[in-house]
C-alpha cells in the first residue's frame, strides 16, 4: 500500500502530494494576505486518473479552513470543482 502525504513547498509556492515518499504532482499556489489563489494543477502522467488531484484539492480545502483563506480558483479543475459543488466550498470561495 502506497504513503501519500501532503506538503507546501519551501516557498510555499506549490501544495505538494507526496506518494512514497516522491513528489507526483502539485497545486501552484500563491497566498496574500487572507486570498490563497490557486493557478493551476499538475500531476506525473502515471498518476493521472487516480483521484490524486480531488485529494489534492480536499488537502487545499483543509489548510484554507485552517488558516481562514479564501481560494480564488484560477486553476480550472479547481473552479469547476467549486462550480460543480457550490454548497460544499461556499465558505472559502473567493469569487
Amino acid at each position: 500500500m502506497e504513503t501519500v502525504k501532503f506538503e507546501i513547498s519551501p516557498y510555499q509556492d506549490e501544495l505538494q502530494i507526496l506518494i512514497d515518499g516522491h513528489k507526483a504532482g502539485y497545486m501552484s499556489i500563491e497566498v496574500d494576505g487572507r486570498q490563497l489563489i490557486v493557478y493551476y494543477t499538475k500531476l506525473d502522467e502515471e498518476h493521472e486518473g487516480h483521484g490524486y488531484a480531488k485529494m489534492l484539492l480536499d488537502e487545499l480545502v483543509r489548510y484554507a479552513e485552517e488558516k481562514d483563506l479564501l481560494v480564488d480558483p484560477e486553476c480550472s479543475f479547481v473552479r469547476q470543482q467549486f462550480e460543480s459543488h457550490p454548497t460544499r466550498y461556499r465558505n472559502i470561495w473567493h469569487s
